[in-house]
């Protein structure tokens, strides 16, 4: 039974290295046009209401906050549905890795 575990640890030790060493395709064009036609509408939204932003800074911070939450929804979603139908089997262990990627220089900007 201990060479079974091992062999599915080593199994899964190799597909983590190949998600980790593949090309990640999961940003696909659509989720890119759809979140730069969300940052213009936002911008839009910006230059109507907010003539000095420094003046509204939390209207300013509420307009992006929020542009940027629903960005990372659609983003996600996205991700989600391209990676399955791109990568099959690879999905989730390609998902986590572009995550972990990710995450840390996003977190370096919010801090």
């Amino acid at each position: 039974m201990e060479n079974l575990h091992r062999a599915l640890a080593e199994i899964d030790a190799i597909r983590g290295q190949m998600a980790r060493t593949m090309e990640f395709r999961g940003y696909g064009p659509a989720t890119l046009a759809t979140t730069g036609v969300l940052a213009v509408l936002a911008a839009a939204v910006q230059a109507h209401w907010l003539k000095v932003p420094s003046r509204a800074i939390g209207a300013y911070l509420a307009i992006w906050i929020a542009t940027a939450a629903l960005s990372v929804v659609i983003i996600g979603i996205g991700t989600i549905r391209r990676t399955r139908r791109v990568h099959f089997g690879l999905a989730k262990a390609m998902i986590y890795s572009a995550v972990e990627q990710f995450l840390p220089p996003s977190l370096q900007g919010c801090c």
